[in-house]
């Protein structure tokens, strides 16, 4: 059978490991990739990417490859996107769409009633897809089929949710060849996780609703072990000369005894240099001692607000801000550079939060300071807060639920205060000037001249650009990449 993938610009992680599972049980699959030139959660510019739309040709290689069925990976800023593609998909060929990813999962009942979706998959997707790819093979669609909603006969078929993959080691290693093969780009850092889960269930990610979907459905963090991530990347050394790895695990130092195994084998066998995220509860001198030793040469840590009732009672974070103060010093003292992760917009939040966050981090330097504005995302409890603060309106509620991002990612969020975002250049500007200079500046309120400085994207952008994170770097040489595609494209 023929599996066809359609992709937006990022790399999927969870779309390369179903391939993986799909082509060892001997089937043909084929990703098809819309790089979104001059239309993506960074750059918005309707004429170019009008220019250099490649989506009619997207379309005529998905013809001529023919699959049997099509998949697409969603979050909820590309749902939209997806939707488009699906319509396009469903003018030229007769062949079944399924959704998946998180923002299906989040929102299943609103996904599955798309004209252009026929089926919609909830949570994990590598074996559900293989039964219904083996189930078409044998000629007849197998409707019972756990973790799948179908369409049948105009009415909608909600199975039920299969056990989590408990022995994570069982999967074959992901297929990135289908994304390599695809753009140079996705070369320029290699992407993996060793854990599927978070131990957290902060109110603004999407763990908080995975975690009780999935309940009485087995362990809901799990790991694989330190040999197999091991033997991935060894792999991968050898076959894509990769020079960067980059963790997604939401905190890779959350098991030490698992954590003191990867540091001597990876510093053995890998030896190439990596990022990772952490929360703060499990930062200590031996973890980040740890990492060093392994070649960690950035972490990004969640700190999110400097208020700690806000941090408790909004976020559901118990992390104390001494705690927070100590994470850095003793990355720090590691000579590791440290990304700082913030929430701005958030309920309850004053402009003396802002300041206290100013402050903070004038005392506490960190290489990189993230200015998130917050994001509603369906299925969230933080979502549903706003939505009884009155922070979102019931349009936006629903807007949220139905995946109408107004706005990328990079260029703000659901609630953007227009006085604070002087604030946003404020803070990283301080960490370039002196701190006697910045106390200055805050105890005269200079921030405030800074309102003209009025658009989120512009501000990310020159973040990005003058950052010392490595990450940022990197990102960077990646989107630059990605943009000289055009030129290899046809």
């Amino acid at each position: 059978m023929k599996i066809a993938f359609i992709n937006d610009s990022s790399e999927r992680l969870g779309v390369a490991s179903i391939a993986s599972v799909l082509q060892k049980a001997g089937h043909d699959v084929d990703i098809f990739i819309d790089h979104q030139h001059f239309k993506d959660e960074n750059i918005n510019i309707n004429w170019l990417h009008n220019i250099f739309d490649r989506r009619k040709q997207l379309i005529a290689r998905l013809k001529h490859f023919n699959p049997d069925i099509v998949g697409f990976s969603v979050v909820s800023d590309f749902y939209l996107w997806a939707c488009q593609m699906a319509k396009l998909v469903k003018e030229d060929l007769n062949v079944p769409i399924i959704f998946g990813g998180i923002h299906p999962t989040s929102s299943p009942d609103r996904v599955i009633n798309n004209k252009f979706v026929d089926m919609v998959c909830i949570g994990e997707g590598e074996y559900p897809l293989l039964e219904i790819v083996e189930s078409l093979k044998r000629g007849s669609l197998d409707y019972s089929i756990k973790n799948i909603w179908f369409k049948k006969d105009g009415q909608i078929i909600k199975n039920e949710l299969r056990p989590l993959i408990s022995a994570l080691d069982e999967l074959p290693l992901p297929l990135k060849d289908l994304y390599y093969s695809k753009g140079d780009h996705f070369s320029k850092s290699y992407y993996i996780m060793a854990s599927r889960g978070c131990v957290y269930s902060c109110s603004y990610c999407c763990h908080s609703f995975l975690r009780e979907i999935h309940k009485g459905k087995g362990q809901y963090f799990r790991q694989r072990s330190v040999d197999n991530i091991i033997k991935e990347l060894l792999l991968a050394k050898e076959k894509y000369k990769i020079r960067h790895v980059r963790f997604f695990d939401d905190s890779l130092g959350s098991n030490i005894k698992w954590l003191e195994e990867f540091s001597k084998k990876y510093s053995d066998e890998i030896k190439i240099p990596f990022m990772c995220y952490m929360h703060p509860n499990h930062i200590s001198k031996r973890s980040i001692d740890l990492l060093k030793y392994s070649g960690c040469c950035e972490i990004e840590i969640g700190v999110q607000s400097l208020n700690k009732e806000i941090r408790k009672h909004i976020l559901n974070r118990t992390v104390e801000t001494e705690v927070i103060r100590n994470s850095i010093n003793i990355i720090r003292e590691a000579r590791i550079s440290i990304v700082a992760d913030n929430i701005v917009g958030l309920p309850n939040q004053t402009e003396n939060d802002i300041i206290e966050m100013a402050t903070f981090y004038n005392e506490n330097r960190v290489n990189r300071i993230y200015f998130f504005w917050l994001r509603c995302y369906p299925g969230t409890p933080i979502t549903e807060l706003a939505k009884q603060r009155g922070i979102i309106n019931k349009t936006q509620y629903e807007e949220i639920m139905d995946g109408h991002v107004t706005r990328p990612f990079s260029r703000g969020g659901s609630n953007i205060n227009k006085e604070w975002l002087g604030f946003q250049f404020f803070i990283f500007i301080s960490q370039l000037l002196p701190k006697n200079f910045v106390r200055w500046l805050i105890k005269k309120k200079a921030y405030k001249h800074l309102h003209y400085v009025n658009s989120p994207g512009i501000l990310a952008g020159l973040s990005t650009l003058f950052s010392s994170s490595k990450n940022d770097r990197i990102l960077i040489k990646r989107e630059l990449s990605r943009y000289l595609n055009i030129f290899k494209l046809k």
